[in-house]
C-alpha cells in the first residue's frame, strides 16, 4: 500500500491524469506557489504516474513497485530529467543545453520524457533564451514542468509559453489539523507550526527537523529575558537565516502581546505555551508601544530582504524591549 505524501497536491495530479486521458495535455507547464508548498513533489508524482508500468490498486495513481517507479524513487529513470536549483543557485546555460540534448532523443522506457526544472527563476538569461526554442517547438513525446515561487522574476516570454498552474496555500486551521494527524504533534505545537509554515506542508517538515518549537523558546528566553550580549548578537548577525528566525519569533511574540491587550481569546495566540510570560511581558508596554515595536521589526525584516546591515536596527529593537 502506498501512503499518500501530504506535500503532494493530488488535485493537480488528478487534473494531469484527466488531461492525458482526454489528449489535452500541453507540452509545458509553470507551477507557481510559495516555497515548500509541494510543487516539486507534485511534479515528480505526475512523472511517476505517467511512467508507471504496473497496475495501481484502487485509487492509487501509480503502483510504486514496478521498475519505473523504483527508478524514479532512486533518481535514475532515463526518461525523467531533473534540474534541482535551490535558493540562490544559478541554472547555467550548460545545464539547459544538456536538457535540450535529451529532449531530442526518443524515450527509453516510458511513452513520454519528462523534464522538471526547479526554481526556474534562477536560470541565467542565456539559459532562458536557449530554453525558449524548446518551449516554442517542443518534441511531441516531451513534457516540461517548470516550478517557481517568484513568477515576477521569470521572463514574460517563458511564462507566455507555459500553462500556469497555481498552488494555493492551505489555511492555518487545515494545516494544523494535518500536522496533528500526520506528524503526531499536540494541539499547541501543531498550531505554532501551522503559523510558521505559512500554508506550506513542506515547511512543516523543515520546522520539525530544525526542532523549531524548542528553538523558538530558546530565542524568546535568550533575547527577551536573559538579554543576549553583543557577542551573541554579532554571531547571529553573521548568519542571515538566524536573523530571520529571530525576527520571525519576535513578530509572533509582539503579535500575541497585542492580541492580549485587546483581550482576544487565548486559542488565537501563537505562543500559547508561554501564555503567562506573554501576559507579564504585555503588561510592561502600552498598546501603542507594542505597535511601534511591531513596526520596527517589520522594517528590519525589509532591510534583511534587501541584504543591508542590521546591526543598528537589531540594537534599536533590543533597546525598545
Amino acid at each position: 500500500m502506498i501512503t499518500k505524501d501530504i506535500q503532494v497536491n493530488y488535485s493537480i495530479v488528478e487534473r494531469f491524469k484527466n488531461l492525458e486521458s482526454t489528449k489535452r495535455l500541453a507540452h509545458a507547464y509553470l507551477f507557481v506557489g510559495s516555497a515548500h508548498i509541494g510543487k516539486t513533489e507534485t511534479a515528480l508524482t505526475i512523472a511517476k504516474m505517467f511512467c508507471c508500468e504496473g497496475e495501481p490498486a484502487g485509487e492509487q495513481l501509480f503502483c510504486g513497485q514496478c521498475s519505473s517507479c523504483k527508478k524514479i524513487d532512486s533518481s535514475c529513470h532515463p526518461d525523467i530529467h531533473f534540474i534541482n536549483s535551490d535558493f540562490g543557485e544559478q541554472i547555467k546555460i550548460e545545464q539547459i543545453r544538456e536538457l535540450l540534448t535529451q529532449v531530442k532523443l526518443r524515450p527509453f522506457m516510458a511513452q513520454k520524457k519528462i523534464f522538471i526544472i526547479k526554481n526556474v527563476e534562477n536560470i541565467t538569461l542565456e539559459g532562458s533564451n536557449a530554453l525558449l526554442k524548446t518551449l516554442e517547438e517542443p518534441a511531441g513525446d516531451s513534457l516540461l514542468i517548470l516550478t517557481t515561487s517568484v513568477p515576477e522574476k521569470n521572463l514574460d516570454t517563458i511564462k507566455s509559453r507555459c500553462h500556469m498552474v497555481r498552488f494555493l496555500s492551505a489555511t492555518q486551521q487545515d494545516l494544523a489539523r494535518h500536522i496533528k494527524k500526520h506528524y503526531n504533534e499536540d494541539e499547541i505545537t501543531a498550531q505554532y507550526f501551522a503559523y510558521f509554515a505559512e500554508g506550506c506542508f513542506g515547511k512543516v517538515k523543515l520546522l520539525q527537523e530544525k526542532k523549531w518549537f524548542q528553538k523558538k523558546n530558546e530565542i524568546i528566553d535568550g533575547f527577551l529575558y536573559k538579554g543576549w550580549n553583543d557577542d551573541v548578537i554579532k554571531k547571529i548577525l553573521e548568519d542571515k537565516e538566524k536573523v530571520k528566525e529571530l525576527l520571525d519569533v519576535l513578530l509572533s511574540w509582539i503579535r500575541d502581546c497585542m492580541l492580549i491587550k485587546h483581550d482576544i481569546e487565548q486559542n488565537n495566540l501563537i505562543n500559547i505555551d508561554r501564555e503567562e510570560d506573554l501576559k507579564g511581558f504585555a503588561d510592561r508596554f502600552t498598546f501603542e508601544e507594542l505597535v511601534d515595536l511591531n513596526r520596527e521589526i517589520i522594517k528590519t525584516c525589509k532591510l534583511l530582504s534587501e541584504k543591508l546591515n542590521l546591526k543598528i536596527p537589531i540594537s534599536v529593537i533590543k533597546e525598545m524591549l
